[in-house]
């Protein structure tokens, strides 16, 4: 009896594991990096590579950072209209693209 429920905990674990990495699996996907690199990070990169990619999206849509937003005067230099969020956004992006996922093929 004690062998079967060994057994049976293992069966679980391993389940748990297959869904935990199919999750990391499909969260790399949505990282704007090339299929090549994402399926080649380990949990802890597609992790810390999702958070600089969400902070970056959150900075690009705002403008000013969440220090200035709360309280402070808002820096008239870098708000502007509809069309210079979408150049922050791309600036965001291209940012991100060049530099949080190239070291990792180094």
């Amino acid at each position: 009896i004690l062998e079967l429920r060994k057994e049976k905990s293992r069966d679980a674990a391993r389940s748990r594991r297959g869904k935990e990495n199919y999750e990391f699996y499909e969260l790399a996907k949505l990282l704007p990096l090339p299929a090549a690199i994402t399926s080649q990070l380990d949990k802890a990169s597609i992790i810390r590579l999702s958070i600089s990619y969400l902070k970056l999206r959150d900075f690009s849509s705002h403008g000013d950072p969440p220090w200035q937003r709360d309280g402070m005067p808002p820096n008239k230099s870098v708000k502007g209209g509809p069309l210079r969020r979408r150049n922050m956004n791309a600036l965001a992006m291209e940012i991100f693209e060049t530099h949080q996922g190239t070291h990792i093929l180094q």
